[in-house]
């Protein structure tokens, strides 16, 4: 689900092609409701080298789906480590190989995740607690 990032992240050469027309890989395009796909999903898989505060993640939270994300800013204050989530290295495909396995592997505990997920984002992330801590940050700004 999503758009290629060309002009910021060029895929190696025959990535793209094999994302677009591999049979076992479903390459939908950019999507505005992206729920249907959570829904069919055990795990989000977030591979990605630089985010802000990925939206996806905290979407895929809500919807009760845990996520497997790299470990960089905003991923890895969403994601708790084996609670509603997997972290793993940067640029370390074997990493990330070996987490997607273990999702495989361990059914029952990604079940145990998908529970806790949707109950961590809105505990977290409710918007009131956001604006209230940001309206807290331009205060002390005030000062």
């Amino acid at each position: 689900v999503g758009r290629f990032e060309s002009e910021l992240d060029p895929l190696k050469s025959g990535n793209e092609d094999f994302l677009r027309n591999n049979p076992d890989v479903r390459f939908v395009g950019y999507q505005t409701d992206v729920r249907p796909f959570f829904i069919a999903a055990d795990v989000l898989v977030f591979p990605s080298y630089r985010e802000g505060f990925p939206n996806v993640v905290l979407q895929a939270g809500a919807m009760g789906l845990p996520s497997i994300v790299t470990n960089i800013n905003g991923c890895n204050e969403i994601i708790k480590e084996g609670l509603n989530g997997k972290i793993f290295p940067s640029k370390d495909a074997d990493a990330l190989f070996k987490e997607m396995n273990w999702c495989v592997e361990n059914k029952d505990l990604i079940k145990v995740m998908a529970s806790q997920s949707r109950k961590m984002i809105v505990d977290r992330y409710r918007q009131e607690e956001v604006w209230k801590a940001t309206l807290k940050e331009y205060e002390k700004l005030e000062k």
